[in-house]
């Protein structure tokens, strides 16, 4: 059974007023709701209802922030990967070592989530909901100066992130089991062998 608290990153550093706290309180509320039904049973099988009943809170609460159950998961995986773009700096070069480390060092910290989608059934929603924004992320990795022809960065995010992204499901799959060390290391060197 899943810790009740275990999927709620709240925002850093954030200074809210009363009404924005009060939703985003709700849609913590939410998402740690759905994620406690996920674990229990099929994803489709899951109501507003229940998830609403679950959480504690009215179903127009609900249908003010989400049109519907997906999305939850949806803005979800937004604020993960958002997170992901602020936490870690530009590079002065594309280092794999480093992007590997980086990469599944912070995936690993949300482990159970990622279990829990897969077990549910939802890996492709990974692929997608990382993908949508894989294209911002590589850019403020590379660092804004060195970002010239937005086609170029384009189809570079579009190689990496989709190679990252797939590297990612084949570690959820396996269950994780690997520290992301250990799996970095693993990756960038079997990516600096055939690079070379």
């Amino acid at each position: 059974m899943l810790q009740k608290q275990s999927f709620v990153p709240w925002a850093k550093g954030m200074e809210m007023d009363g009404h924005k706290k009060q939703r985003e309180q709700s849609a913590r509320m939410i998402e740690a709701a759905l994620f406690e039904l996920m674990d229990e049973k099929a994803f489709e099988q899951i109501t507003v209802s229940e998830i609403v009943k679950r959480a504690d809170v009215a179903r127009r609460t609900f249908y003010r922030l989400y049109k519907r159950k997906e999305d939850v998961i949806h803005c979800y995986f937004g604020r993960l990967c958002r997170d992901y773009g602020n936490t870690y700096p530009a590079l002065d070069k594309y280092d794999v070592n480093q992007i590997a480390s980086d990469y599944f060092e912070f995936w690993y910290q949300h482990r159970e989530f990622l279990l829990l989608m897969d077990q549910s059934g939802l890996g492709e929603m990974v692929y997608y909901e990382i993908s949508r924004v894989s294209e911002e992320i590589v850019k403020k990795r590379i660092g804004s100066e060195k970002v010239r022809n937005g086609q170029d960065v384009r189809f570079f995010a579009y190689y990496s992130v989709g190679g990252f992204i797939l590297l990612l499901q084949h570690w959820i799959i396996d269950g994780m089991r690997e520290t992301p060390e250990q799996y970095a290391q693993q990756v960038s060197r079997a990516i600096l062998k055939y690079m070379r």
